[in-house]
């Protein structure tokens, strides 16, 4: 038998693990000298509420290496395939691997998947078609390595105050791009976010995500459509008209949790796909 084991940066939800079972281990999220275990003791609209009404935003940590040695101790006879986030955002690959050393068993396999939230989410689908196919976790780590390049997330993020606030802009750059109502058009690229674009405005912004998309020659069969805050609402006007010319088979609507929307703030939206 083999096991999929996640992060909670994958942003899948507790209901949806269960009913795909996909094990998760949490990343913590510190605020006001207390640590909640992501998912598990903080929900994400709680999250969001302490982003609206404070300045100052929570942290966010991986789990311990225990952790993993706890999960891994619990499928003492499985096979186990571990998608982490990427390791250029987070210890969590490095927490994985040190417990796979520990353990000192050969049938454990740790992704680093170079994804985060739902990009990671979109590879943690694949596992699990090919662990219900019965393949084995050592073909389900080459494939999902061979695959993961191929999957693109495109985030337009609404305010630049939460990257200033957590340190990754300056507070001039913040107070000039709000001002200009410069929209950054972000992704991943090697496990690193990068800068695909920048827009002014709501209406440019869409425009420039058209033009990224463009560049690619897409997979029809599912994408993810994403968005931080308390209400999809703020999805209304992107996902329309990308459906119109990319018609996909199958769409989810992603709420992004607390380990990444700290750090983009509400208001962001995002689309997942398959580059062929």
């Amino acid at each position: 038998m083999v096991k999929i084991i996640a992060d909670s940066g994958c942003d899948l939800t507790l209901e949806q693990a269960r009913f795909l079972d996909v094990e998760i281990i949490p990343l913590h999220i510190e605020y006001n000298e207390k640590t909640y275990l992501d998912r598990l003791e903080i929900e994400p609209d709680a999250l969001y509420q302490i982003l609206k009404n404070n300045d100052r935003l929570p942290k966010t940590s991986q789990p311990s290496p225990a952790a993993f040695m706890t999960m891994f101790e619990k499928y003492p006879n499985d096979e186990l395939v571990v998608l982490t986030i990427a390791k250029e955002l987070s210890g969590t690959y490095q927490a994985a691997y040190l417990a796979k050393t520990m353990s000192e068993r050969e049938d454990i396999y740790i992704v680093d998947t170079q994804q985060v939230t739902m990009s990671l989410l979109y590879l943690i689908y694949e596992a699990c078609k090919l662990r219900d196919e019965g393949r084995s976790g050592k073909e389900i780590l080459e494939k999902i390595e061979s695959i993961k390049s191929q999957i693109k997330i495109i985030a337009i993020v609404d305010t630049l105050d939460y990257l200033q606030k957590g340190g990754r802009l300056s507070k001039t750059a913040a107070i000039a791009g709000n001002f200009l109502k410069i929209k950054p058009i972000i992704g991943v690229e090697q496990g690193n976010v990068v800068v695909l674009s920048k827009a002014r405005g709501k209406k440019s912004a869409i425009e420039e995500v058209f033009k990224l998309l463009e560049k690619d020659q897409i997979d029809l069969s599912r994408c993810l459509f994403g968005y931080t805050g308390e209400d999809k609402s703020v999805l209304k006007g992107f996902y329309e008209p990308i459906l119109e010319l990319y018609p996909f088979e199958k769409q989810e609507i992603i709420q992004i949790g607390p380990a990444i929307g700290t750090h983009v703030g509400p208001g962001a939206k995002a689309i997942v796909y398959r580059a062929k």
